[in-house]
């Protein structure tokens, strides 16, 4: 709570299983109902990873990584435009958390699942950007490259393998998930209110070769 007594403010999270969708809508107007302010910006960062064999992968693995990184996705940005549409007045910023799978690696339902998203994020983009009875929401995605996390820590430990991710993108580094914080605001904010339904790659170069 240091932070929020350094700004005269209070912090406080809940917790949501984004599979479990008739409980988002009423999660999320409980929490803004407690707020400072209305809602102008969300960022959708849920997301599962898994790889292997696209022969040996069964439907039950297949079937998770949608639920969560395609449908949750959906009903948690569905949830946040039902809210705005109440506020016509308002504009909004949205930005989903896609990745460079999405433009192409190995493990095929994963990049699956992150293609979903990146063209989500356009035909969302679209649809809110000029639709008549809905406020104007951007909607934008960030493409992370190899991320050195708690959830990448086995994978990292298999022998290779964290050289094998470090000489993949230009930089010859894994990233930092502060690394990310930038190019998310930068979405959110009134910096990017001429940018909608982009995907900014942060992937040290790693899709560009």
């Amino acid at each position: 709570m240091e932070l929020s007594d350094t700004h005269n403010g209070q912090l406080w999270y809940y917790s949501c299983d984004t599979t479990d969708t008739d409980k988002i809508l009423p999660l999320f107007e409980e929490a803004i109902s407690r707020t400072r302010y209305p809602l102008r910006g969300f960022v959708a960062c849920a997301g599962v990873s898994d790889g292997g064999s696209s022969i040996d992968f069964s439907m039950d693995r297949v079937k998770r990584l949608l639920d969560v990184n395609v449908a949750g996705t959906f009903a948690c940005v569905q949830a946040v435009a039902k809210i705005l549409q109440r506020r016509q007045d308002l504009s909004a910023s949205c930005v989903l958390i896609a990745s460079m799978s999405g433009h192409g690696v190995d493990t095929a339902v994963y990049n699956a699942s992150k293609s979903a998203v990146l063209q989500l994020t356009r035909s969302l983009a679209a649809e809110w950007g000029s639709r008549p009875g809905m406020p104007l929401v951007r909607v934008n995605s960030v493409s992370p490259g190899y991320i050195r996390t708690r959830m990448t820590e086995e994978t990292l430990a298999e022998p290779g393998m964290e050289k094998l991710w470090e000489e993949g993108n230009m930089l010859n580094r894994l990233s930092y998930a502060d690394e990310y914080r930038g190019p998310i605001i930068f979405l959110l904010s009134d910096a990017s209110s001429f940018v909608t339904g982009a995907d900014l790659k942060v992937d040290g170069g790693h899709t560009a070769w």
